[in-house]
């Protein structure tokens, strides 16, 4: 039969174990409560660099289409500049042949020339048509040059603006890296424990009892079996 002390000291002990189970439960609460916080961070954090982003390609876009646009009102305007110096031109050259039409004919007729007169005033009028051909030729040479130049300064710059505007979303971004799940204890395991301990706190007391039930067999001396002790006593001579 168990002793009370035993009795106590195994219910101690469930107990104890009891109440380790509940702070190991309550600990395992704590982590998951914790990890479940970290969790729906990294899902807040990632709505809003989503969110973001997303904003950043619509505004991408809309820059995108603006520079094309710009670029093209640039070539257009270097268009019409270089054409309007080409209409100058045409319209020069029909105004100078035409006065020579009229210097060749009319004054040369008008004044009587003839012979040598006559073909000299013609060289003159032609080398006065010829200059100023040649000076709106060069004019015009000048002017596609520059042409050339503007729309390679545009094209430049809209490039320039493309990679500026395609830097602000060229990296994408990614989910942060999911926190590690945590590692719980076995909270049934302190009980076990404890039960365990209890019994065999009780099995020891219940052996310990058998052991002295033995040794006060027959009264109230220890008895040593068959032999008394007068059997070990010295003989005497």
């Amino acid at each position: 039969m168990c002793s009370p002390s035993a009795a106590i000291g195994g219910a101690g002990k469930i107990l104890g174990g009891i109440g380790a189970s509940q702070q190991i439960k309550a600990q395992n609460a704590a982590k998951k409560r914790d990890y479940e916080r970290r969790l729906e961070i990294r899902k807040r954090t990632w709505l809003q660099k989503s969110t973001l982003y997303s904003a950043k390609i619509n505004k991408y876009n809309t820059d995108l289409n603006e520079n094309d646009m710009a670029a093209q009102r640039g070539y257009a305007k270097a268009q019409a500049e270089l054409g309007a110096k080409q209409s100058a031109a045409i319209a020069g050259n029909e105004a100078s042949f035409i006065k020579f039409t009229k210097n060749k004919f009319g004054k040369t007729a008008a004044s009587g020339m003839t012979g040598r007169s006559a073909a000299r005033a013609e060289t003159m009028f032609l080398a006065e048509f010829g200059r100023k051909a040649a000076d709106r030729t060069f004019a015009l040479v000048k002017s596609g040059e520059a042409y050339q130049e503007n729309v390679e300064n545009i094209r430049r710059r809209q490039v320039s603006s493309r990679n500026q505007l395609f830097s602000n979303v060229a990296f994408q971004p990614v989910p942060d890296l999911a926190p590690n799940p945590p590692t719980y204890q076995n909270s049934s395991m302190p009980i076990l424990q404890g039960i365990l301990g209890a019994a065999a706190g009780g099995f020891e007391a219940m052996e310990a009892g058998k052991d002295m039930d033995i040794g006060n067999v027959g009264g109230g001396t220890n008895w040593i079996g068959p032999y008394s002790q007068e059997f070990y006593a010295p003989y005497s001579d």
